[in-house]
């Protein structure tokens, strides 16, 4: 019996972390052909959430939403490993879901002008943007027992991410964006490196689920 629950955690945590690298790829894919769909949008000072604004804007809701099942998934591929370590990348997952729905004011929109929808866009913007970095951090402290301490050095590349994301955006002061302000190649940064660590993550728990439930801590 206690193999048997050993061996459907261990299936559970390859299922998601699996989930975790197809909805992973599909975040990059669909945002990749967003810069094709939409070149008004210069990337070096522009954000991504901007391009769910106007025509095409189904597509960065989808990755929006294809971002949160990625995330929500590596939670679950982690769990096994790191129990409620990991239960920051589940919150994280949300901030990235109601990004899906909730759409951001154009970056040159000053902060006394934001609309409601747009706060609320930040807001979750914000649990997404400066959550990941800590949640990794966390997570991979978490499972360090059993998958080893990859995952907290890796969380430094996301954190480095954040960092240079705050000091670019530091000149806007509430104005709003301008193309002097160039905050979308470190937000870009941000999305690939929080995307890699999630890729990291779960072929670190493909990798343990392939070699059995040995040193699975159950």
């Amino acid at each position: 019996m206690l193999a048997g629950g050993m061996a459907a955690h261990s299936s559970v945590a390859a299922i998601a972390a699996t989930t975790a690298l197809i909805a992973g790829g599909f975040t990059v894919a669909l945002i990749a052909i967003l810069h094709v769909l939409k070149p008004e949008y210069d990337p070096s000072w522009r954000m991504i959430s901007e391009y769910s604004l106007g025509r095409h804007g189904w597509v960065m809701r989808l990755a929006f939403v294809t971002m949160a099942i990625g995330l929500s998934a590596t939670c679950v591929a982690l769990w096994p490993f790191g129990g409620a370590w990991t239960i920051g990348l589940a919150a994280v997952a949300l901030g990235a879901l109601g990004a899906a729905f909730i759409d951001a004011d154009p970056i040159t929109t000053p902060r006394a002008d934001a609309t409601p929808v747009g706060r609320a866009h930040t807001v979750l913007g914000a649990a997404l943007l400066a959550g990941f970095p800590p949640a990794a951090l966390v997570a991979g402290v978490g499972v360090a027992p059993t998958l080893g301490w990859t995952l907290v050095i890796a969380s430094v590349v996301p954190l480095a991410g954040l960092v240079w994301f705050l000091i670019a955006s530091a000149p806007a002061h509430g104005q709003g964006g301008s193309p002097e302000i160039r905050i979308g190649w470190p937000d870009r940064f941000c999305l690939l490196a929080y995307l890699a660590w999630v890729v990291l993550a779960a072929s670190s728990v493909l990798s343990v689920s392939s070699l059995g439930t040995a040193r699975l801590p159950w």
